[in-house]
């Protein structure tokens, strides 16, 4: 085989029933040499005998790794060759033949001009569910995932980068078992750019349709603005909550408001006061997903495709309403009602 110019690395864990469609879209992909890596951290199924079945249609490597997400995609760029690498995970889905070389073409265009070699690039998702209930929700999601915003961005939709810039920004965060993919963002935002590649993945819904969804993105804004405010204490004080949650149920989120509340309080009282005011900013900074979700109302009953059409109200906010929206005063009172819905919603757990 060529040498490839993308290593495809992937953390499984018990990946049995998702690996199949993954690797079979991934031996179709045309114009493009790929090898895959698959940093397994302990699968007790059929994960590692399958993978040795579809040996020959790529390059392809199977890694043993402790578990947690980060160390295992850390371990697979390790073991990596290509300049480029794309990070999946186990449950994504490619149904365009030709999505990785478009990509690829894409984001040579960014990586090859002078002054933006720091690109970091993603695609949009489309959710593959079982369930019809919430389809605005959805479709509100599945049209963030086309944005390049501070929290827009999830290893859901892939991570392509160049090993030299992906080794700059330290590879992902190990101390957590989750969160690598949020924190190694932040890090582009910080120190590059983001950008949109041509093309869609598919991803399964499962972890939403099981755990519920809007607990599940109740917990990811808590998890989202304790990261941003740099509130360290609450993951790990989570860890157990997080860990105790019975996998076949939804998810229960009184253990997690339980353990934001005294995380918030863990310093004192006027420290807390302090972190309240951090978090009004962070969601006076995220007032822009309001905006967004109105035009995606007015699309969605357009019948457009979700990531496409315009978005008139999210302009007006960003160049008439962003500037008042993060004024001091309304960050102040941001926290003020944040604080009113977190204790309404933590009393009646």
């Amino acid at each position: 085989m060529s040498t490839p110019s993308l290593s495809i690395i992937i953390p499984t864990l018990n990946e049995e029933k998702s690996l199949p469609p993954l690797l079979s879209s991934l031996a179709a992909q045309k114009n493009i040499e790929i090898e895959v890596i698959l940093a397994d951290g302990g699968s007790d199924d059929s994960t590692r005998s399958l993978c040795q079945q579809l040996t020959g249609l790529f390059t392809l490597k199977v890694l043993k790794s402790a578990p947690g997400r980060g160390c295992q995609m850390n371990l697979g760029a390790q073991a990596s060759t290509a300049p480029d690498l794309l990070f999946l995970h186990a449950d994504s889905e490619i149904d365009d033949p030709y999505l990785l070389y478009n990509a690829q073409q894409h984001f040579s265009r960014y990586k090859h001009d002078p002054g933006k070699t720091n690109v970091a690039g993603h695609f949009g998702l489309r959710f593959l569910r079982e369930q019809t209930n919430y389809q605005a929700a959805y479709y509100f999601y599945e049209s963030k995932t086309h944005l390049n915003r501070i929290d827009a961005i999830n290893g859901d939709q892939g991570f392509w980068i160049s090993r030299q810039y992906f080794d700059a920004l330290g590879g992902f965060d190990e101390s957590l078992p989750y969160m690598e993919d949020a924190r190694l963002a932040l890090k582009v935002f910080q120190t590059g750019q983001w950008i949109t590649l041509p093309g869609r993945l598919t991803t399964s819904a499962r972890r939403f349709e099981r755990e519920g969804l809007k607990q599940r993105q109740i917990l990811n804004s808590f998890m989202c603005n304790f990261n941003a405010i740099g509130l360290d204490y609450f993951f790990t004080a989570a860890l157990d909550a997080y860990q105790s949650q019975d996998k076949s149920q939804q998810l229960t989120l009184a253990p997690f408001l339980r353990v934001a509340h005294q995380q918030m309080f863990r310093d004192g009282g006027w420290q807390a006061v302090k972190r309240w005011y951090q978090t009004g900013g962070y969601i006076a900074d995220n007032a822009w997903q309001l905006a967004f979700a109105m035009d995606c109302n007015k699309n969605r009953g357009r019948a457009i495709p979700s990531g496409e059409g315009a978005t008139p109200c999210l302009h007006f906010h960003d160049r008439w309403l962003a500037r008042i929206i993060s004024s001091p005063p309304l960050r102040a009172a941001t926290g003020l009602i944040t604080i009113a819905w977190f204790y309404s919603l933590f009393l009646s757990r």
